[in-house]
């Protein structure tokens, strides 16, 4: 196969000392979106214990030996010293702290020399102020500056008692550096210094497009914790936040992040994009999202009016629990049996549904059998994602009315006939839908209570698929027409688990029952599987009346039934 050229986003990616790197050829600044500092003591001692054995190998040796400090991932526009910094900001943030500590460790005249590493210092007469060569996220910048990067703050470092979080660590691995480095000479720190300067190097990766540095950072580190689109929806709010305020919009949107979890925290910001746009998307969520969730670009109604309540009903919908307990266990096991389809594209409807409406258990009830029975409609019938889509924004576009009774949540004649004709069909072929449509059968079989773990449990044919020539099959399904009509349909399929299914044989039909149930007295989880032992033969006209009862229940559990001829 023939690939066309493209045109990459440039990468620049090269080694280069520290000497270079905290110099005026970078300006580097901590994104809103990235975790805070983290870094706990035991890892700022392996950082010195390796540098100072490095060093010491290079003084015993006097071999011109370096030390790699990793990688950095930045986004830097080509001759710009502004660089956002993707990955590497633990590194950058505990290399500031030592030479911090180093410069302050000085006298007085190295001391300002050594401080350029640290601040970038003004002229004047080019016009330009001082700035410091490391920037954090706004809420800790102020204090690592006034802690760390003024000169002469590490002599006065303030006690740990009532910090947290990334203020704690910083504090905690300050302390840590000055107590090591006090116990060096003035020319042990010289020499450290000095190495760290021309002998230490950084790979800096500086890429100008944001979503290369996401995949590069990926990359790098691959067991690492990636950037979700969310995180980039975050540093955009919060950017537009004052300053006054920020702590508290990022409180609660990391409490909600952690209450979801991560995962599922950025599948909240696709629905609510769903939700908003009513359209398959066709761009980057952190890209589409800002463009259709119009309600983003004012950051205090977004996060009180949008962000908050459908996180919250999220809550509730990954917690069946919590859900009945706010909306009834009707509502509650219509919920259980979506979770069972092998796609959420009804999450949006759902989100909408109970975020801006207060249902009494009935009225949830009454919506979730209309969502569940549209959701396994286009289940079984095997509507691809755009089908989908197009039938749950027609919902959602009723609900953003505030209508949805009788509306397009509700299937058509037309969709019941066709759905009637495929739950009538072959079934067991329809690979992905068999298991689960069973399952659904079996818990309103038992009158709804019924509960199964997917992976223990597969279907089974009672008319074998190939059942052997002298067989007593091939006397009650004599017609080979018949045989095969039956054989993949509904009343011929029953539930058994993985381990009774490993047993599976043609055997005829009473040898089936006994060598299948016979350690358990002829008893069966399954309500649908004990329908069948209950049988003393298995011929066409039993199945024709087992068809048309599972039917019927199917019909009745999803409002399909036909109508009424004169």
């Amino acid at each position: 196969m023939l690939f066309e050229p493209m045109e990459l986003e440039p990468i620049k990616a090269g080694q280069e000392r520290l000497s270079r790197v905290f110099s005026d050829e970078f300006a580097f600044s901590i994104p809103t979106y990235q975790r805070p500092y983290a870094w706990e003591q035991e890892q700022t001692q392996a950082l010195l214990d390796d540098i100072l054995s490095a060093l010491q190998d290079a003084i015993d040796t006097k071999e011109p030996i370096t030390y790699f400090l990793g990688s950095i991932v930045l986004i830097k526009q080509p001759g710009s010293p502004e660089a956002k910094v993707v990955d590497g900001q633990q590194r950058l943030t505990t290399l500031t702290i030592l030479l911090s500590v180093l410069r302050d460790l000085s006298s007085h005249d190295v001391s300002m020399k050594r401080h350029s590493y640290i601040c970038e210092e003004g002229d004047p007469d080019k016009g330009t102020k001082s700035r410091y060569r490391l920037t954090l996220r706004k809420r800790d910048d102020e204090f690592f500056r006034e802690t760390i990067q003024i000169r002469g703050q590490t002599d006065k470092l303030p006690e740990t008692k009532g910090l947290t979080d990334s203020r704690l660590r910083i504090v905690e691995n300050a302390r840590y550096l000055r107590r090591r480095l006090e116990t060096l000479s003035a020319g042990q720190r010289d020499s450290l210094m000095a190495f760290l300067l021309q002998r230490c190097y950084l790979v800096v990766i500086a890429v100008s497009n944001v979503d290369v540095a996401h995949k590069v950072f990926t990359v790098l580190n691959a067991r690492g914790l990636d950037l979700t689109p969310s995180d980039i929806l975050k540093a955009d709010l919060l950017d537009r936040v004052p300053e006054t305020e920020e702590k508290d919009y990022s409180d609660t949107w990391e409490a909600l992040e952690e209450q979801l979890g991560r995962e599922r925290f950025a599948e909240l910001f696709q629905h609510i994009r769903m939700i908003y746009q009513r359209d398959k998307p066709r761009e980057r969520l952190e890209v589409g999202f800002k463009r259709f969730v119009t309600d983003f670009g004012d950051y205090r109604y977004f996060m009180k009016n949008v962000l908050q309540p459908f996180g919250s009903t999220y809550a509730l919908l990954m917690s069946p629990v919590l859900f009945a307990q706010k909306f009834g266990d009707t509502a509650k096991k219509r919920l259980q049996y979506l979770t069972k389809l092998d796609n959420n594209d009804w999450l949006p409807v759902a989100l909408k549904f109970f975020a801006h409406n207060k249902p009494d258990p009935a009225e949830a009830g009454d919506f979730m059998r209309r969502l569940e029975t549209l959701a396994y409609f286009l289940f079984v019938t095997r509507a691809d994602i755009n089908e989908r889509i197009k039938r749950y924004a027609l919902v959602l576009t009723d609900l953003h009315e505030g209508a949805w009774r009788d509306r397009s949540i509700v299937l058509s004649e037309t969709d019941k006939a066709f759905f009637r004709r495929q739950l009538d069909g072959p079934i067991y072929l329809a690979t992905r839908v068999r298991l689960p449509l069973l399952l659904r059968l079996d818990a309103e079989l038992s009158s709804g209570g019924a509960t199964y773990d997917h992976s223990t449990v597969s279907v089974e044919h009672v008319l074998p698929q190939n059942p052997q020539t002298d067989s007593n099959w091939f006397w009650d399904f004599s017609d080979d027409a018949i045989r095969e009509h039956w054989t993949h349909r509904l009343a011929n399929l029953m539930l058994l688990t993985i381990r009774k299914n490993a047993q599976a044989s043609n055997w005829d039909f009473a040898t089936k029952k006994q060598r299948y149930f016979m350690e358990h007295g002829g008893v069966s989880p399954f309500v649908i599987t004990t329908q069948v032992l209950d049988k003393s033969e298995w011929t066409p006209s039993i199945l024709e009346e087992r068809q048309q009862l599972l039917l019927n229940k199917l019909f009745s559990t999803w409002d399909m039934a036909p109508e009424k001829t004169a």
